[in-house]
């Protein structure tokens, strides 16, 4: 059983089936997040729904307590100028209450807690609650009052301290409003009406209910207390009341830090609702389609490819051993390409049977043959190249990744020197000048994205090496540069950079890679580096017989190679 499932792990279906679902997968992803990102705005459109009818339903109750902190507002800018007259206190207030046709009663209170109200009671209030409360007080104040002197009805009161040009206490003006005219017609709502309204002040205390004060304690939210609305911006969420049963809440200020407004809707009743989006499909269906693609690819993989191969491999294998070539038996149902693949092997099979029977022995010109050694060397390591960069493609592994990069530019390097050596008309020199720039050009066109930043300088003398310095010295310059920009920092001023340079000293020459240095910047480097970099530097100087030197001053980290210059023979014809 465990030799048959790890045949099948080996096999080209399986492997396909796997790339194929990581290949998929940030397709879900990406339908998922849009999904999603349609739910959370579909969430948000429905919370701000529900915020405007709250406060459309609660519009009549702002506007009655707007306008009774205003009235308190203009009465305590004219009546502590009556002083002493008390007479004259009543009547301006009763004529104010009388006038206005909503409010119940209007009270005076200065300083010393001497009371005058509308309905001509004077006294000394100095020792109620109240009184204490108003005196720090900075804003208006509403309460709920049950009391003798409104007749016993609940009336919402609003008291507005009075502070005339500065922070000394002037006393309160108090206006009461009964609570009945507070209640606006629900039923004029529309269809998304809510079933109760409630409204409370700063201290959490409920001021007033559409569906009546009694009960009401258990028609709000279970898991959250008036008092922590108080200072929030509006929002509106789904929970369940006192009562256990399941409501949409929506909480609005009607006066900011004093009076919020509390509807409540049954859930049942609302075509849109805060966080009701339904998760489960938009995660659902992307899986359901990811597993139908897998398993399409596996079947079909398994019928155009696999079958195909194995009578492919039948009969080379059959070939191998009779030296007979049998026909294909698949037919028509084998694709256009691995037709064109048996066909090649039919021709390959038959022209193996006729060059058993001879050999060829062909003989080059020796500028030629070394010519085409160089051209062949060249595509050798470019294939190599190609290789490498079909494995980085399907290497999910960014450490692999990296590792296989590293071996790439390095074969790149040598590809370069070959083909300048192919395309030179002296084989045994190599102008460095024109090879340093396609080396470097290579390098940061492999790490460097176009919009980058980066500045690049370079300043090469003409120098001519032989291949077997050339070789290393190009290796040498590409792990340099390559290091240069895995450590790339940015100066205080300016862009970052790097500059390579190369140049003739007698008879040495200097190979010299400096970077700016200063806070990391993200580059096409990859990732923090083992050291094997630095060794690679010491190998290829020893192979030139040269010096490694590096130095940082702190604004720039500089990397120098000095290597003697080997002496050119004259060749004798």
């Amino acid at each position: 059983m465990t030799a048959r499932l790890g045949e099948l792990t080996r096999g080209l279906a399986f492997r396909f089936a796997i790339l194929l679902a990581l290949a998929l997968l940030p397709v879900g992803a990406i339908a998922i997040y849009q999904t999603l990102e349609l739910v959370r705005e579909a969430n948000e459109q429905a919370e701000d729904s529900l915020l405007a009818i709250a406060a459309d339903a609660a519009a009549r109750e702002a506007g009655l307590i707007r306008s009774a902190i205003g009235a308190g507002e203009a009465i305590g800018a004219i009546v502590p100028d009556l002083g002493d007259d008390p007479d004259e206190c009543r009547r301006l207030l009763a004529d104010f209450v009388r006038a206005s046709g909503r409010y119940s009663f209007a009270a005076f209170v200065d300083a010393d807690g001497r009371l005058c109200s509308s309905k001509g009671n004077v006294s000394d209030i100095r020792t109620a609650r109240i009184f204490d409360g108003m005196q720090t007080a900075k804003s208006p104040k509403v309460d709920l009052v049950i009391s003798d002197i409104l007749d016993s009805v609940p009336s919402i009161v609003v008291s507005v301290p009075i502070r005339p040009g500065s922070e000394e206490f002037a006393g309160f003006v108090s206006i009461a409003l009964p609570q009945t005219r507070l209640f606006s017609r629900l039923d004029e709502a529309g269809t998304a009406r809510p079933v109760d309204i409630v409204t409370f002040n700063s201290g959490g205390q409920v001021l007033s209910a559409e569906a009546g004060l009694q009960g009401v304690e258990n028609r709000l939210p279970a898991d959250r207390p008036l008092s922590s609305f108080i200072g929030e911006m509006a929002n509106a969420f789904t929970g369940d009341t006192v009562a256990g049963e399941k409501r949409v809440f929506a909480s609005v200020p009607l006066v900011s830090g004093t009076v919020y407004a509390l509807a409540i809707w049954d859930d049942d009743t609302l075509a849109f609702q805060p966080g009701a989006g339904n998760l489960m499909v938009p995660v659902l269906f992307p899986l359901l389609m990811w597993l139908a693609s897998l398993c399409v690819a596996f079947l079909a993989v398994r019928r155009l490819v696999i079958r195909p191969t194995r009578n492919l491999r039948a009969r080379m294998l059959q070939f191998m051993r009779s030296r007979h070539i049998s026909p294909p038996r698949e037919g028509r149902l084998v694709s256009a390409e691995l037709q064109d693949i048996d066909e090649t092997w039919n021709r390959m099979a038959e022209s193996v049977l006729r060059d058993e029977a001879e050999m060829e022995d062909m003989l080059h010109d020796k500028t030629v043959l070394l010519r085409e050694v160089h051209h062949r060397v060249k595509n050798n390591l470019q294939l190599i190249v190609s290789i490498l960069n079909m494995k980085i493609r399907r290497t999910a592994a960014p450490e692999a990744k990296s590792v296989l990069q590293d071996v790439q530019h390095r074969v790149m390097s040598m590809a370069t020197v070959h083909r300048h050596l192919y395309e030179s008309s002296d084989q045994g020199r190599v102008p460095m000048d024109e090879l340093m720039r396609a080396i470097v050009a290579h390098v940061t066109a492999a790490l460097l994205p176009p919009d980058s930043g980066i500045s690049i300088g370079e300043n090469y003398q003409a120098v001519v090496l032989y291949p077997d310095q050339a070789v290393p010295l190009t290796l040498a310059a590409t792990e340099a540069i390559t290091n240069a920009l895995k450590y790339l920092g940015r100066p205080d001023a300016g862009t970052p950079w790097i500059s390579i340079g190369l140049s003739r000293e007698d008879k040495s020459a200097v190979l010299e890679v400096a970077n700016s240095v200063g806070p990391p910047l993200p580059t096409a480097g990859g990732p923090n580096s083992s050291g094997m970099g630095e060794q690679l530097l010491r190998a290829f100087a020893a192979q030139l017989d040269g010096v490694l030197s590096a130095e940082e001053d702190g604004e720039r980290y500089v990397i120098r190679l000095r290597f003697p210059i080997g002496s050119f023979v004259q060749e004798v014809a």
